[in-house]
């Protein structure tokens, strides 16, 4: 970010930030589809390109997860 600002002003590295708050906060896909990729976040970041373990492997394989149903229903906070 330092280099952006040295290059282009501070707006440059505002205006990345601010895009990478929206992306990140936008997605979301529920862990029973596959979960969120974070694809956005990424593009943004400039780690498009790479392919690190935790894209592969996340660690949760062997968990079982909830249902769609109740993900959903915590996530719109209809828990009650």
């Amino acid at each position: 970010m330092v280099a952006l600002r040295r290059t282009y002003g501070i707006a440059e590295p505002v205006c990345r930030s601010m895009e990478l708050n929206i992306a990140n906060s936008g997605e979301w896909k529920p862990k029973s589809l596959g979960g969120s990729a974070g694809l956005h976040g990424d593009i943004l970041a400039g780690r498009d390109m790479e392919m690190t373990w935790e894209d592969v492997y996340k660690g949760d394989e062997t968990r079982e997860g909830a249902d769609f149903h109740s993900e959903m229903e915590a996530r719109l906070k209809m828990d009650w």
